[in-house]
Parts: C-alpha cells; sequence; structure tokens
C-alpha cells in the first residue's frame, strides 16, 4: 500500500492508503486553506511544503513504513484559486 504524506505550517495531512501499482490513483486532495495576507507572508518566508511518499507493508500482522521519496514544493510560485460561496 502507498500514501502521500504533506507537511505545511506545522500541519500534517496524510491520504488514505491505495494499492501499490504502476500508476497509483490517489483520490484525495490534500489542501490548506490560507487567505492572501498568509500566502503573501509565506512567500517572503520562503515556506515550502515537504511531500513525502511511504510504502506500507502490512505482512504477519506488522505495518512497517518505508519512504519511497519526497518532493519539496517552493510556495513562491504558488497562487491563490478564487472561493465563491
Amino acid at each position: 500500500m502507498l500514501t502521500v504524506e504533506a507537511k505545511f505550517d506545522g500541519q500534517t495531512m496524510v491520504t488514505d492508503p491505495v494499492a501499490l501499482e504502476e500508476n497509483p490513483n490517489f483520490t484525495q486532495e490534500l489542501a490548506w486553506p490560507v487567505d492572501n495576507k498568509a500566502l503573501h507572508q509565506h512567500r517572503m518566508q520562503r515556506s515550502a511544503v515537504k511531500v513525502i511518499v511511504s510504502s506500507y507493508d502490512v505482512a504477519a500482522g506488522q505495518a512497517r513504513r518505508e519512504e519511497i521519496g519526497y518532493v519539496v514544493l517552493n510556495l513562491r510560485s504558488a497562487h491563490q484559486d478564487k472561493v465563491i460561496f
């Protein structure tokens, strides 16, 4: 099984596990609500989102986590979508 974990601004979000296959299909979105002022502050501080992909081996009743890889996303190029209520 695979999971994706994202860390930003002291918070961590994790997807539900999906099957380990050639093209895993993650159907969850990991998102933080950030207003324009906060996004500007994070850009100025060069904040980043660290995204970690891990595998889980659940053989013999014990779950063993192994980090497969990660990417660090720089927020300087992030943009804010407009939300209409």
